[in-house]
């Protein structure tokens, strides 16, 4: 009896350290298999933040060499041929109009392989009363998106850009010397979007390349084409912000986007000299002569006397350059002006 007690005692005991076992064993493949899930969800993670993070790389390399291509260009038939190429990036299709007399001539395109486009573009004149999307863009002197339709765009240059059903698209307005020369299409036929920021800022670039040239030469021209327009009437703001028109405000925010624009393009350009003038708390004098054409620019563009006396190219640079952190501009820096 005790020799047959004793080994259902030892069967319980083998059974229940089996199941035990058998529990264990479960346990643990759970745990592993969770530790491996996690570890793949990370392994994922930083897989996408790797790729994010060299797609980030390769974007900012590309527009940064947009950028000095824009720079390097040596008169406006080149930084027009430039601002057209380096625009194919970040759009579908692309034509560079110069203004003239209420007038938009066709000078130049990309991503069109219709035949005969580029004779149609040439002989293309386009009255502003027929394209009031492009009237718009240069009485506001910023970017208008508008759907590409003949009442918007023009009949004639509807058809010359073929049948794309009211697609929208952007337009972007170049400036010289507080007038509107010529205006930059874009639309998104044959890619997913337009990336209108980036083609502001190479636009940006572009009408500071051109402001530079035109303080060179008296005059200047692209391919025999004068660049001679009208100047859009804009009236002195009130010198209470309180009192101004939506008109009125709306300028102060293109002179703030304007700025913006300027700033990160220092930014992008001349990131390596930032870092060295922050370290030195001189921003100014490490980039001087940078800072003095982006100011002049700005200041052609958006005279003091048509903000209130608000410098907005100031504020971005105290803001964005400096980190808010006005002495690391240097001893030098001349403030608002």
């Amino acid at each position: 009896m005790a020799e047959e007690l004793k080994d259902k005692i030892q069967a319980a005991l083998e059974e229940a350290f089996a199941q035990q076992m058998v529990m264990l064993r479960q346990q643990l493949a759970e745990r592993l298999a969770r530790e491996s899930a996690r570890a793949q969800e990370i392994a994922s993670a930083q897989a996408a933040a790797e790729a994010g993070r060299a797609a980030r790389e390769s974007a900012t390399a590309a527009l940064s060499a947009a950028v000095r291509r824009l720079r390097r260009a040596a008169d406006f038939t080149e930084i027009g041929g430039a601002l057209l190429e380096t625009a194919a990036s970040y759009c579908g299709r692309a034509v560079l109009f110069i203004h003239e007399d209420e007038i938009l001539a066709g000078w130049r395109a990309g991503g069109f392989s219709a035949d005969g486009f580029a004779e149609g573009l040439a002989r293309l004149r386009v009255p502003l009363a027929e394209a009031p999307a492009f009237a718009r863009a240069i009485q506001n002197r910023e970017m208008v998106t508008t759907p590409s339709l003949p009442r918007e765009i023009s009949p004639a240059l509807a058809e010359l850009l073929g049948s794309v059903g009211g697609q929208p698209a952007c337009l972007f307005p170049l400036c010289l010397r507080d007038r509107v020369a010529g205006i930059l299409y874009a639309d998104s036929v044959g890619v997913d979007g337009v990336q209108p920021a980036a083609l502001e800022l190479l636009c940006a670039v572009a009408e500071s390349s051109i402001e530079t040239l035109a303080g060179r030469t008296p005059a200047g021209d692209i391919d025999g084409q004068p660049v001679r327009v009208a100047r859009p009437a804009t009236p002195p703001p009130p010198r209470e912000a309180s009192d101004l028109s939506s008109v009125e405000r709306d300028f102060h925010l293109r002179a703030q986007r304007f700025a913006r624009v300027l700033v990160a393009d220092l930014q992008l350009y001349r990131a390596a000299e930032i870092r060295d003038g922050k370290r030195k708390r001189d921003l100014y004098g490490t980039l001087r002569q940078e800072i003095d054409r982006s100011r002049e620019a700005y200041g052609r563009k958006f005279p003091s006397a048509q903000t209130a006396g608000v410098d907005y190219f100031h504020q971005e640079l105290v803001h964005s350059l400096a980190g808010d952190d006005e002495p690391a501009l240097g001893p030098d820096y001349p403030g608002s002006c």
